[in-house]
């Protein structure tokens, strides 16, 4: 994927050009973009041993939004994308079969509920939990930085979403890594053909 990103990010964009230190292309003139492109479920079981101060799905929604920006400092543009939960789907079989008969324990994804004393791995073992939190993480992200200066967009269950006054159509990619690129494509045609984009892959992060 980071391949296909890099030749995407490149494809328009002439090997002499030179970046200037206020974001300008020295050679065209057209701004220059650094978009990060983060898999939010990655970024969700990184958080798998959760700090004392997590004690409700809101206090998880504050550290994920606080590390999202701390991994970003330096981009103009946050794309960030999750897994869509299928009952009917391949992918939901194949996690169905991992699960070896074991129950899986669906909760309720509000503010107020107390995952203190749950392990993330049990917490995130039902796909109706996934869901409800994934939707819910994106929401709560946009909620805190709606006056921020980058512009965030957000992918879930099939719907995507920005703090800007964006529109984008519904799509129907499971995978976050296919959402990652598609979103990338729409990305480079939201600017001029002329503009410099710089693809950030974030989908390994330790």
């Amino acid at each position: 994927m980071i391949h296909l990103l890099n030749k995407l990010a490149t494809a328009e964009t002439p090997q002499e050009d030179q970046q200037s230190e206020d974001g300008m292309d020295t050679i065209t003139g057209a701004p220059s973009r650094k978009i990060a492109l983060v898999d939010g479920m990655v970024l969700v079981q990184q958080m798998t041993k959760k700090p004392a101060t997590i004690v409700t799905v809101k206090d998880l929604s504050e550290c994920f939004n606080d590390r999202l920006m701390f991994l970003t400092p330096d981009d103009d543009e946050i794309i960030l994308v999750f897994d869509t939960y299928e009952d009917d789907s391949l992918k939901s079989a194949t996690r169905d079969k991992r699960k070896q008969g074991r129950a899986s324990v669906q909760y309720q994804v509000r503010d107020e509920t107390t995952i203190k004393h749950i392990p993330m791995s049990r917490f995130l073992s039902h796909d109706k939990t996934k869901t409800d939190l994934t939707n819910y993480l994106v929401a709560k992200t946009l909620e805190y930085n709606s006056t921020s200066h980058k512009l965030i967009i957000t992918s879930s269950a099939g719907h995507t979403k920005s703090n800007k006054d964006l529109l984008f159509q519904d799509n129907n990619h499971e995978e976050a890594d296919t959402l990652l690129i598609y979103q990338a494509v729409l990305a480079s045609q939201r600017y001029p053909p002329d503009a410099q984009m710089i693809f950030s892959p974030q989908t390994q992060m330790s």
